[in-house]
């Protein structure tokens, strides 16, 4: 059978580039990242699957773009002390996280997608902990243990039972840990 020419048939409504996204991460979030495939997407959608590649450049920038849907919406109350905007900074990661683990699992396993929101958010964390007083090589070191533990975290808890359960802005058990991780560095000798 002979392929027409020319551009495929229009959809019966116009797709925004956010419906694309909203509906790729319900899908990752639903059926898992295997599932996550342009055709699949496009079907959901009753599109081309041409038209998200040409919105997005392939699927590395639809997983950058959920990301920064996801991420930006990570925010840290203006007027608090360096300490506690880092506290609130995490604790909503760790939510975003909590609600999509899958997300997170798939930018972990392709290191070319760095989100820019989760650039956004990491570079603010180093800038409150400057704003601390740790030097620079601390920075990065209290950064690091920071992020990795809240990831740690919030996969933990999403890839247990318990997660089916988790309020992701009511987990206890972790924003009682990064209160003691935020007390330890308040408290450290050698800030």
């Amino acid at each position: 059978m002979k392929r027409p020419r020319g551009r495929p048939p229009r959809a019966e409504a116009a797709v925004s580039r956010d419906d694309m996204v909203v509906a790729a991460l319900d899908l990752l979030d639903n059926d898992g990242a295997d599932a996550l495939t342009m055709r699949a997407l496009a079907k959901r959608l009753g599109i081309n699957p041409m038209t998200i590649h040409h919105h997005f450049g392939g699927r590395d920038g639809l997983i950058g773009a959920m990301s920064d849907a996801v991420y930006a919406q990570v925010k840290a109350v203006e007027n608090a002390t360096p300490v506690d905007r880092i506290g609130e900074l995490l604790k909503a990661y760790h939510g975003q996280v909590l609600r999509h683990p899958a997300l997170t699992m798939l930018i972990f396993s392709r290191p070319t997608v760095f989100p820019q929101q989760a650039e956004r958010i990491t570079n603010e964390i180093s800038t409150l902990l400057a704003e601390v007083g740790l030097p620079g090589d601390r920075t990065a070191l209290w950064r690091d243990i920071l992020v990795d533990f809240t990831h740690g975290s919030a996969l933990a808890i999403a890839m247990s039972a318990r997660g089916l359960d988790c309020d992701p802005e009511e987990d206890q058990d972790f924003t009682m840990a990064l209160t003691e991780l935020l007390t330890g560095l308040i408290r450290a000798p050698d800030r």
